[in-house]
């Protein structure tokens, strides 16, 4: 069976997929049989007549990775909104079972799966009377999470209340990655509070134009 990690983040655009495509480039530069996987995506563009995934697209390119687009992913929406939204619009619901199938198809042929959430921690894929979120995909593919945090104004309190959440709900937490840092005096005095008062463990900090993540792949993968 595969070891997996699931990425997900403080909010919407916080960095996720960049996070991602660093740690799956050094995945494969350290020769590790790897696969990312996205079970679900919105705002997907159509290009030349094909649905182009633009975060999967963007980690195969920054990593390399040899992997048809179509076996990445679950649910491809082209909305570019919450995913329990662009399902209703696009009149294609969400439905675990596929998102662990593909999960496990996956499996068969790779050793390590990186796994990439949509939006934060609470993003819903249902709005039924007992709606999905985040947290039923991580604990249906039976994993533990990477939370992905931005640094600057407002990172103090969607990082613990994230990581309060998380808790609470029983998700294992490998440790937290900052993204976007600029190496301001506020940047450094919330990643020293966030990591000193989550008890987190400070796995690396990353800004937008790193090529590279110094990130201890053995450490998160439990080995």
């Amino acid at each position: 069976m595969s070891k997996s990690i699931f990425i997900t983040g403080t909010g919407t655009d916080i960095g996720k997929t960049y996070v991602s495509a660093l740690i799956m480039k050094k995945m494969i530069n350290e020769n590790m049989n790897a696969c990312y996987f996205k079970p679900v995506l919105s705002g997907a563009e159509k290009r030349q007549g094909r649905i182009y995934a633009g975060d999967i697209e963007y980690v195969k390119e920054i990593s390399g990775l040899n992997e048809d687009t179509k076996n990445m992913g679950s649910f491809i929406y082209e909305y570019p909104a919450s995913p329990h939204l662009a399902a209703k619009l696009e009149n294609k619901p969400f439905n675990m079972e596929k998102v662990v199938n593909s999960y496990n198809k996956l499996s068969e042929k790779y050793d390590y799966i990186l796994i990439e959430g949509a939006g934060g921690i609470f993003c819903p894929f249902t709005d039924d009377y007992k709606p999905i979120y985040t947290k039923e995909i991580i604990k249906s593919l039976n994993t533990s999470c990477i939370l992905v945090s931005n640094t600057g104004l407002g990172a103090i309190n969607n990082a613990m209340l994230s990581v309060y959440y998380m808790r609470d709900k029983k998700i294992d937490i490998k440790g937290i990655i900052f993204n976007d840092y600029k190496d301001s005096l506020i940047e450094q005095e919330n990643i020293k509070f966030i990591t000193e008062n989550s008890k987190l463990r400070l796995l690396a900090v990353v800004n937008h134009k790193d090529n590279n993540i110094n990130i201890d792949l053995k450490n998160i993968f439990g080995e």
